[in-house]
């Protein structure tokens, strides 16, 4: 597959994919693509709405991060891809989503993944796969096969292989729920950021150019790259 664009905000993330695909062009904001997104011609539109107005972490708590689902559907309703991914945060609004893609056309398969099966961190997300007509039952096929022995984390493999708790998008905090070492002799101290790239399945150094803060928020931002290359591998033989 070919990358063809890129949707992202921030700054800094910015740079990192113009480092590493510099000739591939980035919109600044999902809701500028919303309006323009008929000008890109994709076979695949997948992303990651902001998932803190529905993550149980807040604990109810209001977010200033806002709900952007609807223009995630709208730049599909726009491109008109063939396949729709979209992780986020199990949510009981994933319905709404897919009700919306099945609107639109597509197949929906909603399946579930702990990225512990792939690599050292827990991090559970949903992802909701628009598939063309007549797809579904084989990219599903495909996919649970490949899945079903995977993974040296918490759910398969040594059971008691230690596993880090879901990356914090946090750049610098030193909390209960994020995620911290203790070295003798050293103390407690953060995951550096080449141990935040290992446990996203990135390679060493991706982020490199940055200060820590802000290459550990990259990757507790990001999807698990072992987990989103499954999926793009079933689809690709769904194809096939």
């Amino acid at each position: 597959m070919t990358t063809v664009a890129f949707c992202e905000q921030d700054e800094f993330c910015r740079r990192v994919l113009a480092r590493h695909w510099p000739d591939v062009p980035c919109y600044p904001d999902v809701r500028y693509l919303a309006e323009n997104g008929s000008a890109v011609d994709a076979d695949v539109v997948c992303g990651g709405d902001p998932c803190p107005s529905r993550s149980k972490a807040r604990g109810g708590r209001p977010s200033s991060h806002p709900d952007l689902a609807g223009y995630f559907l709208a730049v599909v309703g726009r491109v008109r891809p063939r396949w729709v991914v979209r992780e986020n945060v199990f949510a009981p609004d994933a319905l709404d989503f897919a009700a919306v893609l099945d609107m639109l056309g597509y197949e929906v398969a909603s399946v579930g993944f702990d990225s512990a099966d792939f690599t050292a961190q827990s991090r559970r997300r949903q992802f909701l796969v628009g598939c063309p007509a007549g797809y579904r039952a084989d990219f599903l096929g495909t996919l649970l096969d490949a899945s079903s022995d995977v993974g040296f984390g918490s759910t398969g493999g040594d059971a008691k292989a230690p596993v880090a708790s879901c990356l914090t998008a946090h750049p610098s905090r030193l909390a209960a729920e994020d995620n911290y070492c203790f070295e003798p002799g050293r103390g407690l101290r953060l995951l550096s950021a080449e141990e935040c790239e290992s446990l996203t399945g990135l390679p060493r150094g991706w982020t490199a150019g940055l200060a820590l803060g802000r290459r550990r928020a990259m990757c507790g931002n990001a999807v698990t790259v072992p987990v989103v290359s499954n999926i793009g591998r079933a689809m690709m033989a769904a194809e096939a």
